[in-house]
């Protein structure tokens, strides 16, 4: 009465791995594929996909290089009891070290009416999180 089940189960071990593709000694693998190829006018045209990484200014030279390349005045924009100032930097004071890794650093900057502003901004990792106005 046993034999017919030692039978079944050792039918079923040899069948299982087949059935899903495993075979005797090989794990199960993903089906390959290939890039998708256009033909135009007798050249082969290789279509592939690219991702971009988003990269963080470092510092807040680098900070301010982005704000700067991506203002349509190229200056740096902050609002001041309601008004936007365009400022640009005149001086980077030395950098602060905080605890761990936070710093502090300040940066002159003119107006176009000639003040001076002492921007100072917060950083963490060596990347900036905010900024405010000091004098």
């Amino acid at each position: 009465m046993k034999t017919p089940i030692v039978i079944a189960a050792l039918a079923a071990l040899f069948v299982t791995p087949i059935a899903f593709g495993q075979g005797m000694y090989g794990g199960y693998s993903q089906p390959q594929t290939q890039p998708q190829q256009q033909t135009t006018g007798g050249q082969q045209k290789t279509t592939t996909s690219t991702t971009t990484k988003t990269t963080y200014p470092q510092g807040v030279k680098g900070y301010l290089d982005q704000q700067l390349a991506s203002s349509k005045d190229k200056k740096f924009h902050v609002s001041m009891n309601g008004k936007d100032v365009a400022l640009t930097p005149v001086k980077f004071h030395e950098e602060k070290k905080g605890g761990g890794n936070k710093s502090a650093q300040a940066v002159d900057m003119k107006a176009a009416d000639g003040k001076i502003y002492q921007i100072n901004f917060a950083l963490s990792n060596n990347q900036v999180t905010s900024a405010s106005v000091g004098k």
